[in-house]
């Protein structure tokens, strides 16, 4: 349910005052206490890009209150005449378990016409994300056990990557970090959505080429950080399958840096990113394909991931890194709710440098399950828990507000219960 607020202009002593168009407040709190125990790390397991001890680091256990995706919106929609409208809408993080500020989150401006779609600018989470969170079991990827985890990601306690909003982030950030999520929000974006053709939609996007370049090239001046990416999806209008498929580029923003140099973890390559690594530019990519299908209240759909990334180095030759995933999960639908559950799979990575490369011991794998309590129509009561088991050069990890140390190799439980409430 949406609330609407009139405004009303403040006259000057020239003018008579004028309505301004209807504004919406909408949004939704998502949020409960969350537990997760990481184990302790693996030992003596090394490949081309890490290396771990004879001594296991120490697991720990952690408690956190989750906010998820709460948010609260501010939105307009204006119909302009002949089948056009103007839509804006400035969306806010609600993290109020902390004194952190307000945030912007997913926030635009565009137009939208009745027979062509509609074309946007501002900051959003793209088609790559949306198809996966559009399609998780578990609220749309809130957080605890969603898709989040394991897709869109490597590992290397990448969730959610780019927290600042945009690609100079990859490059601006400490040498060697650089940006590896395809499960991710960007600034100085433009994008277009096509209208509903029988069940086809699809649109594209990219942030502006050299909006960052000034902030992000002091040192390097030929990188200019931006990505793009394309989607399509199909929803049966009378029979019950849905299939979809995206693709996302990123240009320069050295994601094979956040894999070699994940948070000061023991690598045997260091970073490749930038000056002092050696690479020059950066091109990486995330493909996508999926298919669902819904069998009374049940729906069930299998994904497929390919991850790749690729740094051109100063020396010559190039830096690879490839990982493949896929995943299984189901939704089902209660007179009380629902109740959702999947299972994630990465495979061991492969790699290639000059001189000879190995990525053993980086698959994964995970376990989420959740039911979601009906309490009234715009309010719910859950519980969500995961279960996530690391290659002994690995680390992915849960999202939300609950997590432990950085620990290659170890093994990883949580859960959390909590109210959602959408208004």
């Amino acid at each position: 349910m949406k609330k609407t607020l009139i405004a009303l202009a403040v006259g000057s002593a020239f003018a008579a005052p004028a309505a301004f168009a209807d504004v919406t407040i909408s949004g939704s709190i998502n949020a409960g206490p969350a537990y997760v125990h990481t184990g302790e790390g693996s030992t003596n397991a090394v490949n081309s890009f890490h290396a771990t001890g004879a001594a296991a680091q120490q697991g720990v256990s952690a408690a956190a209150i989750n906010t998820n995706y709460s948010n609260i919106t501010i939105g307009s929609l204006e119909d302009l005449g002949g089948g056009l409208k103007l839509d804006f809408a400035y969306q806010l993080t609600a993290n109020f378990q902390n004194t952190q500020a307000a945030s912007n989150r997913n926030s635009h401006i565009g137009l939208v016409g009745d027979s062509w779609g509609g074309i946007w600018y501002g900051t959003n989470e793209q088609l790559y994300e949306s198809y996966y969170y559009t399609v998780d079991p578990l609220d749309g990827a809130a957080g605890m056990g969603g898709n989040l985890q394991m897709l869109g990601t490597p590992g290397y306690n990448v969730v959610f990557d780019a927290p600042a909003g945009n690609p100079s982030a990859c490059v601006n950030a400490v040498a060697g970090s650089g940006c590896a999520g395809f499960y991710r929000r960007d600034s100085q974006a433009i994008w277009y959505n096509s209208p509903n053709f029988n069940g086809f939609t699809g649109g594209v996007y990219a942030t502006l080429p050299s909006a960052y370049k000034s902030a992000a090239t002091t040192a390097l001046p030929s990188i200019n950080p931006w990505l793009w990416g394309i989607g399509g999806k199909y929803v049966g209008p009378s029979f019950p399958i849905q299939a979809w498929v995206a693709y996302e580029k990123h240009e320069d923003m050295f994601g094979l840096g956040a894999i070699t140099s994940p948070n000061g973890a023991a690598s045997g390559a260091g970073s490749f990113m930038g000056a002092g690594g050696g690479a020059t530019s950066s091109s990486d990519y995330g493909a996508q394909l999926g298919v669902g299908y819904t069998f009374g209240d049940v729906f069930a759909y299998v994904n497929f991931e390919k991850l790749h990334y690729n740094d051109d180095l100063a020396a010559g030759g190039s830096a690879t890194y490839k990982r493949n995933a896929w995943s299984i999960g189901a939704k089902w639908n209660l007179a009380s709710g629902y109740v959702g559950g999947q299972f994630i799979q990465a495979l061991n990575a492969s790699c290639e440098l000059p001189t000879g490369c190995t990525a053993d011991h980086t698959s994964g794998k995970m376990v989420g399950v959740g039911y979601y309590h009906t309490l009234s129509k715009q309010t719910q009561a859950y519980i969500m828990a995961t279960y996530i088991d690391n290659g002994d050069l690995n680390y992915f990890t849960t999202a939300g507000g609950a997590a432990g140390p950085y620990n290659l190799g170890s093994a990883i439980w949580g859960a959390t219960v909590g109210l959602k409430h959408s208004f």
